[in-house]
């Protein structure tokens, strides 16, 4: 079952970027390029540890936190708390588990980081 739904991920992130004729990030550097993996709609994240989000409306890549600007919020995301290498899941921005089970959630109201341990 587990399996499905990232088949079903993976499958929705490859035609997303492919809908936009991109098979990379358009990054700064080629880690920024390499995409590791997808979170959201039109989210993916680089072996860097940039979080980049494709905007259709101005046809351009940018990082969350630049989204996060061009909509009137200052936000601190990146740098991730962990290493890119240490992320096991994280299909959403602001919500990531890493392999050896530690659960981090980005607190708005804060503007950080806060590792919520496993429920």
């Amino acid at each position: 079952m587990r399996l499905g739904r990232r088949a079903q991920l993976i499958a929705g992130g490859v035609s997303v970027i492919l809908a936009f004729g991109l098979g990379r990030a358009t990054g700064k550097t080629r880690q920024d390029a390499n995409i590791l993996g997808l979170f959201g709609v039109g989210g993916v994240i680089s072996e860097s540890g940039t979080l980049w989000q494709y905007h259709p409306k101005d046809k351009r890549w940018m990082t969350i936190d630049e989204a996060f600007k061009s909509n009137k919020q200052e936000t601190h995301i990146l740098p991730l708390p962990v290493p890119v290498t240490q992320i096991r899941f994280m299909e959403s921005w602001g919500f990531l588990v890493t392999k050896d089970g530690q659960v981090w959630q980005y607190d708005l109201d804060q503007n950080r980081w806060l590792n919520i341990g496993p429920p």
